[in-house]
């Protein structure tokens, strides 16, 4: 059995357990040490945040500190929303289908922050750690101290926040791990929630996550299967649903939006030759062309068709 084979058993293990989702999060701490991030892995995710803010400031006639702004699958750490607010956000809301968030990684991340906090392009550093013994709560002081509003449990698909309430809607790395039918709900919530001249700004992972594990395999392994074998390879606590880029660019027209500025990493000989390598399932080449397959990963940015 290969490492990613032993991980999707562990975690079709941990999907199916009453406390799964403990016996995950120790695991990642405990054993793979993946989390709490390290600065090596925490500079990648604070670039991301950028690359958010720089289109809000390319497409958005509002100012950063005036934006209200909405992120659905804010994950364990809160890596995003606390680089947006070191880098100017005042006003956040975020929500989970679960909470996920644990406030020593959230206190991970304000270290993190702090240690990058002498670059001049950081308008601010969060000063003060979360206390989970607080009498309102640490979520309480998380919204106080930095404006971050967090709901959980919350369904993307139907959040029950006002309509037309957010300036920049976010998400970053977060749409691979949602079935494809759910995508197109969450974007039309997304679209009932933007403001008239507001922004989306997603950056999606189409690689399987295998693949950082486990360097055995090419970020294209997962393409070889049936639906049906892979069902059992993506388990609740590591679901990849697959879609290519085109069909999150159908997703997104059909929700009603506009792609405005869409960014691709360059396709490579290395990339088509790792794609070659690993033996694609007729059902994706029966529907995709090699290029449209060898897509790692995109940056897109959208605005709601009038």
């Amino acid at each position: 059995m290969m490492r990613w084979q032993a991980k999707a058993a562990l975690m079709q293990v941990f999907s199916r357990l009453p406390l799964g989702q403990d016996l995950h999060y120790l695991a990642q701490r405990r054993v793979t040490r993946s989390l709490p991030l390290s600065d090596t892995k925490f500079v990648p995710i604070f670039n991301y945040a950028k690359k958010h803010l720089d289109a809000l400031r390319r497409h958005s006639a509002t100012r950063l500190e005036d934006a209200h702004f909405y992120e659905f699958g804010a994950g364990f750490e809160l890596a995003i929303p606390l680089s947006f607010y070191a880098l100017g956000a005042a006003s956040q809301v975020l929500v989970d289908i679960r909470k996920l968030v644990r406030v020593e990684l959230v206190n991970e991340t304000i270290r993190s922050l702090k240690r990058i906090g002498h670059q001049d392009h950081l308008c601010r550093v969060p000063e003060d750690f979360l206390n989970d013994h607080h009498p309102g709560g640490w979520i309480q002081l998380l919204e106080h101290w930095y404006g971050i509003r967090y709901l959980s449990p919350c369904d993307a698909r139907n959040t029950r926040l006002e309509t037309g309430s957010f300036d920049f809607v976010t998400s970053t790395n977060t749409l691979e791990h949602i079935p494809g039918a759910d995508i197109g709900l969450i974007l039309r919530e997304c679209r009932r929630l933007l403001k008239k001249d507001g922004i989306v700004s997603f950056i999606i992972d189409y690689q399987d996550h295998y693949s950082y594990s486990d360097p055995k395999i090419t970020p294209y392994n997962f393409l070889k299967y049936t639906d049906s074998m892979w069902r059992w390879y993506s388990p609740a606590f590591h679901y990849q649903n697959r879609l290519r880029h085109k069909d999150y660019l159908r997703l997104i027209q059909e929700a009603g939006f506009e792609v405005i500025e869409e960014n691709l990493p360059p396709l490579s000989e290395a990339d088509l030759a790792r794609l070659q390598q690993a033996n694609i399932s007729p059902l994706f080449k029966q529907e995709y062309s090699a290029s449209e397959l060898a897509v790692r990963d995109a940056h897109l940015v959208m605005r709601a068709v009038v």
